[in-house]
């Protein structure tokens, strides 16, 4: 994934002439673009930019990218792996975004008929079959890497979580993992038929469940590790809010055109957590 995110930027800007040739392209291909939304075009910037930048939020709410931290066995590990975990996201964001800039100077924006094809467009004009076959195998690396720790994570809170803690406290080993076994296969035919017949971006599914965990999960653990108020009470009322906006949000088409659900959905969080658990807490 890293080969491919830095690789593919890089041959790009070659094939280009030189950053600025590069960044003349893209700045006209957006002045362009800009010109067609009209008057608007300040505000829509802004909101998209926050937009943008509010997927950050989304990190504290990911079961699968939390669960790394919680495996950690000693404290003096958390700072080598924030380390390791936040040069990865700099060279791979970073390498991400450039790819599209540049896919935009490369084929302009009216060629590309589909926009989540441009990495593949852009490996197999530049790169010899052999290495472009390599680097698009990166892009499928990293969505097998996210659906098989999200699998896991879904399966064992199911599965430990629930169906042991609440439903069969004495269920036995090989009990446990049959009806792991048997989530794990639910949950993947069930996003598969989701995938199959839907009629959105992969993007914007992707958008749509980082919100709904980042908002309904974010806040409510920031709070419990920062603030020693937080009650049971607070955590359940704010996973219930960002969840709730979330979902309104995005069904709501004049909203997600202009913000972002994850948002207002965090914000609402944030504060519910913190209300309820005011309300609630003893000493």
């Amino acid at each position: 994934m890293v080969f491919t995110l830095v690789l593919l930027p890089i041959i790009a800007l070659i094939e280009l002439g030189g950053w600025d040739r590069a960044t003349s392209s893209v700045i006209s291909e957006h002045i362009n673009h800009l010109s067609i939304l009209g008057g608007k075009s300040g505000m829509l910037a802004a909101l998209s930019v926050i937009s943008g930048l509010a997927w950050g939020f989304g990190y504290m709410g990911q079961p699968h990218l939390l669960a790394r931290f919680m495996a950690i066995e000693k404290p003096d590990d958390l700072r080598k792996g924030a380390v390791i975990g936040i040069s990865w996201a700099v060279l791979a964001f970073w390498g991400a975004m450039f790819i599209g800039l540049f896919g935009i100077a490369l084929f302009q924006s009216e060629a590309i008929v589909d926009q989540e094809k441009v990495m593949p467009l852009m490996a197999t004009e530049l790169l010899p079959g052999w290495l472009a076959g390599i680097l698009i195998s990166g892009a499928i690396a990293a969505m097998m890497s996210t659906a098989d720790s999200q699998l896991l994570v879904t399966t064992s809170a199911a599965a430990e979580d629930i169906y042991h803690n609440f439903i069969n406290k004495d269920a036995s080993e090989q009990r446990l993992v049959t009806v792991s076994r048997v989530i794990t296969f639910a949950v993947g035919v069930a996003a598969f038929f989701i995938a199959l017949f839907s009629k959105d971006l992969v993007f914007t599914m992707v958008a749509f469940a980082w919100s709904g965990l980042g908002a309904a999960f974010g806040p409510a653990l920031f709070l419990t590790l920062w603030w020693q108020k937080t009650t049971r009470e607070g955590v359940f009322a704010g996973m219930l809010v960002g969840s709730i906006v979330v979902i309104i949000w995005h069904f709501t088409p004049a909203l997600t055109s202009l913000l972002y659900e994850m948002v207002p959905a965090f914000i609402l969080s944030l504060l519910s957590v913190w209300l309820v658990s005011l309300a609630t807490y003893k000493k």
